[in-house]
């Protein structure tokens, strides 16, 4: 009896880490693969997290890390969505920044069906505050296959 609670204990650990980063990753390496994914014909909730690697002071590297923690506890919420971060540094995507028109960063964009909303600033606990706010119109416009407002 023993073995068999310890296997299945063993078992629902390993699903509860699995679970944990359900959410799906899109490990695009230049524009035109995340432009596939958000403009396609598709109700995906998708996050574009787009930060730059090449900052050099502590506090604005502290944000970068601040955000992305805050969007992993999202994500973890909603394993339904799509996300990416998005180096602002690396020149493959450009057009990506071109396209959606990221103005400043730290940025995060969240779409679906080609609605969205831009959240940016320094305020990392305001940023994905809001992001939680917007994140049931955004999944019911994915379920129900119409525009989040």
């Amino acid at each position: 009896h023993k073995s068999n609670m310890k296997l299945a204990l063993a078992l629902l650990l390993v699903l509860a880490i699995g679970c944990a980063n359900a959410y799906h990753s899109l490990k695009a390496t230049n524009s035109k693969e995340v432009l596939n994914h958000i403009q396609g014909n598709n109700y995906n909730v998708y996050i574009l997290n787009f930060f730059d690697s090449s900052a050099t002071d502590d506090e604005t590297k502290k944000v970068f890390r601040d955000i992305e923690g805050r969007i992993q506890n999202v994500l973890g919420a909603n394993p339904e969505v799509f996300y990416a971060r998005i180096d602002h540094n690396n020149k493959a995507f450009k057009e990506l920044e071109d396209v959606v028109g990221v103005t400043s960063i730290p940025a995060v964009l969240a779409i679906v069906h080609g609605k969205g909303v831009w959240l940016s600033g320094s305020n990392s606990y305001l940023m994905v505050e809001r992001l939680n706010d917007f994140m049931p119109a955004f999944k019911k416009s994915s379920a129900h296959h119409s525009n989040p407002y």
